[in-house]
């Protein structure tokens, strides 16, 4: 057999294996972008809420009252869902 007959049953072979792996590879690759982006998301609505009854709880003259402990809670929550939503822009109603 000729080296150009070789060639050509190389490449008969391997090009679609290599399309096939580019696929699989560049899926990959934005599957791993698309996790980063929401695990960025979820981690800065949680500082927010965070944030938010550390505000919450340190401006409450009645920390002791359950209620307002309650309240402080209710709010972090509030918050941490209004920026899931602003996150992914989406409106909460």
């Amino acid at each position: 057999m000729k080296y150009q007959s070789l060639a050509v049953i190389f490449i008969i072979i391997m090009l679609p294996i290599s399309m096939v792996l580019t696929s699989y590879v560049q899926n990959q690759v934005k599957t791993l972008e698309l996790q980063i982006s929401y695990d960025t998301k979820l981690t800065n609505a949680t500082y927010d809420a965070l944030k938010a009854f550390q505000l919450n709880a340190f401006n409450s003259s009645t920390s002791d009252i359950a209620n307002s402990k309650l309240r402080d809670i209710e709010a972090s929550v509030n918050t941490f869902f209004n920026s899931m939503a602003s996150n992914f822009n989406m409106a909460r109603i």
